[in-house]
């Protein structure tokens, strides 16, 4: 843990606008470059600055179960859309679409524009971000 007053006043406010962009970034991703796969990284790297900030029990805190369970939730969410559209006679990965319309506070619809692929790159994301924290964890508790 780092007793840097700095870096800690500096991670209390990286750390929440880090997660928030990760999920602007899964968002936007299944329309242009982005997605699962760079919002897990962006993500990881929030949780790594927190653990560097306040100790792993802080993060222990933050993600009450093991980065396995992601690795293993975000696999079998990947494997289970491929596995979907292959069960409906289509090609392995097939992606679906279409809109939902949401109401908004103006007095107008918005349609956000949904594809079965975010639920592939949510499962990436919960893999890139598994691991990577993961790794930082277990390499962090050699170096100590």
């Amino acid at each position: 843990m780092c007793t840097s007053v700095i870096l800690k006043v500096g991670a209390r406010m990286i750390v929440p606008l880090s997660l928030v962009f990760a999920v602007f970034i899964y968002f936007k991703g299944h329309q242009t470059p982005g997605g699962g796969f760079v919002a897990g990284l962006v993500a990881a790297v929030a949780l790594i600055v927190h653990r560097m900030s306040f100790g792993t029990q802080s993060l222990r805190r933050m993600l009450p179960f093991s980065e396995r369970y992601f690795i293993a939730i975000g696999l079998t969410l990947a494997l289970g859309t491929g596995f979907g559209a292959f069960a409906q006679g289509l090609p392995f990965l097939t992606s679906a679409h279409g809109y939902l319309h949401l109401p908004t506070t103006i007095n107008q619809d918005y349609n956000f524009e949904w594809a079965s692929v975010m639920a592939f790159d949510l499962g990436v994301f919960m893999v890139v971000a598994g691991v990577v924290v993961g790794m930082i964890d277990v390499l962090t508790k050699e170096v100590q």
